[in-house]
This record gives C-alpha cells, sequence and structure tokens, in this order.
C-alpha cells in the first residue's frame, strides 16, 4: 500500500477514499479529517501540540519585529 508524507514529516498510508469527494459543499476539506479520525487519540494530540508549538513560534517572531 502506498503512503503519503504529510506536513509534519510522518507518513499517511494511502486508503480507499480515492473515488470520495476531497472537498464538501462548503469548502471543508474531507480528506484531513478522514486523516484525522484514522490516527489514534494520542497522534492526534501530538498533532495538536505541534500546530500550538508552531503558532507560539510565529506569535513570537512576530513580537520581536
Amino acid at each position: 500500500m502506498a503512503q503519503h508524507k504529510l506536513p509534519n514529516g510522518d507518513r499517511e498510508e494511502e486508503s480507499s477514499h480515492g473515488s470520495e469527494p476531497t472537498h464538501s459543499e462548503d469548502g471543508v476539506d474531507l480528506t484531513l479529517i478522514r486523516w484525522m479520525l484514522s490516527i489514534t487519540p494520542a497522534e492526534r494530540l501530538q498533532v495538536l501540540q505541534q500546530s500550538v508549538e508552531s503558532l507560539l513560534s510565529l506569535r513570537d517572531a512576530s513580537a520581536n519585529r
């Protein structure tokens, strides 16, 4: 089974979602929702923590200008 590299460097296995829509009618990225539901709660927390760290880093960089 093929794998896809995720933005944080991890890899996601290709699923059978190839024929399913990638976005809802209102523009929501369904692939991201499917990916989040495919990982464990601990992995979801890790993704969230990485996002928080990135946002704090951006905020600090902006404040130091």
